[in-house]
């Protein structure tokens, strides 16, 4: 099987950019820069406000591939795919939302924490924001964050859908400091079947799992930009 990678869109602490803007790409740990909805859409998004960091960056990430790769305006809804890999996930809105629940016996328990303990809130956001109807998963991020890569290329693959959002998004965590020192931020590309030359070719599982190419997010997003951009500056 033959997958393009027509789209890609990112959120990390140096900043956020897509394939088409052509910024700097660098992942690394530490804190996400502020984040708006207009940074991502062309109109305020009514709820953006009330989304946890999680939810944000996932959400612009996605909104930045897809603009990429030029599918963030619809008339009709779409059979896309969405999945995100993630480690923390949504645990810091839930351990938060926990806090407003033990108090005083759950009487000042928050609806607005509430909303956002699903690490999926973010994939049901963008569907509705873009119009998609595929399948939409979040997966655990243990396999080099790639997991969901991964099960993108087996919806594709066992058709599902033609057209998947896939990537990773984590963020820092004061309350689950299980990765220090690990990349924060989301980033996702848009994955489409084809066999058009200027393309990231999966052929079964050529990016073995356990490789270094295949742990290593970096390598690939630095790849997805070079192929992208169709020259070596693309990436650092």
């Amino acid at each position: 099987m033959k997958v393009n990678i027509s789209g890609i869109g990112w959120v990390t602490p140096s900043g956020i950019g897509s394939g088409q803007s052509g910024e700097m790409f660098t992942l690394g740990p530490g804190r996400l820069p502020t984040l708006r909805s207009r940074l991502f859409l062309d109109v305020v998004h009514p709820r953006f406000g009330r989304f946890d960091s999680y939810a944000k960056a996932g959400f612009g990430a996605i909104a930045l591939a897809l603009r990429s790769a030029g599918l963030d305006q619809w008339t009709h809804k779409r059979t896309v795919g969405m999945v995100a890999g993630t480690r923390r996930g949504c645990q810091e809105a839930d351990l938060a939302y926990f806090e407003t629940v033990v108090s005083q016996g759950g009487s000042l328990a928050s609806p607005n924490l509430f909303a956002y303990t699903l690490p999926g809130t973010m994939l049901g956001e963008a569907s509705i924001q873009f119009g998609l109807t595929g399948p939409s998963l979040v997966v655990d991020d243990s396999d080099g964050h790639l997991g969901g890569v991964y099960a993108a290329l087996d919806l594709i693959r066992w058709g599902f859908c033609e057209t998947a959002v896939a990537g990773w998004c984590d963020k820092d965590s004061k309350m689950l400091n299980t990765d220090p020192q690990g990349p924060c931020g989301a980033v996702f590309f848009v994955l489409n079947r084809g066999s058009e030359a200027a393309s990231w070719q999966w052929h079964g599982r050529e990016l073995t799992r356990g490789t270094q190419q295949a742990t290593d997010l970096v390598w690939l997003a630095c790849k997805v930009l070079t192929d992208i951009h169709g020259n070596g500056n693309g990436s650092e």
